[in-house]
């Protein structure tokens, strides 16, 4: 039997990405991203870890902060350790292949010159 493993998710990033460098050549970026669901008093919130590589990771370091709109795609990857006392713990993550920004540069807001312009998505190849 054939198996998909994808992920297309939107949320908001819970703080600032953490970079680490492995090695000359990569970087890697972890952040968790809050997913709201239900409506008006009825939200329930839910957070997911999120994994970026390299070009992703830079972009997201560089042009997102905590609070940023993101679309995400990637896989579902799961985490599995053994704690101290010998139990057996896992966690699922998404290890992203694209991130698309969808915050809106606001009039009064200066941004580097880099930054894309008004209303266009930032999409970054992994």
């Amino acid at each position: 039997m054939a198996s998909f493993n994808r992920v297309i998710i939107a949320g908001n990033l819970v703080r600032d990405v953490e970079l680490r460098q492995l090695g000359e050549d990569k970087v890697v970026g972890d952040v968790p991203l809050a997913v709201n669901e239900g409506y008006k008093d009825k939200q329930t919130v839910h957070y997911v870890d999120l994994t970026l590589w390299n070009q992703t990771a830079n972009f997201a370091s560089n042009f997102l902060t905590k609070g940023s709109n993101v679309l995400v795609e990637g896989r579902l990857h799961q985490d599995r350790w053994e704690t101290e006392d010998g139990g057996k713990r896992s966690k699922h993550k998404i290890t992203v292949d694209k991130l698309i920004s969808l915050d809106k540069k606001s009039d009064t807001a200066e941004k580097p010159a880099s930054t894309p312009s008004i209303g266009q998505t930032n999409e970054v190849p992994f």
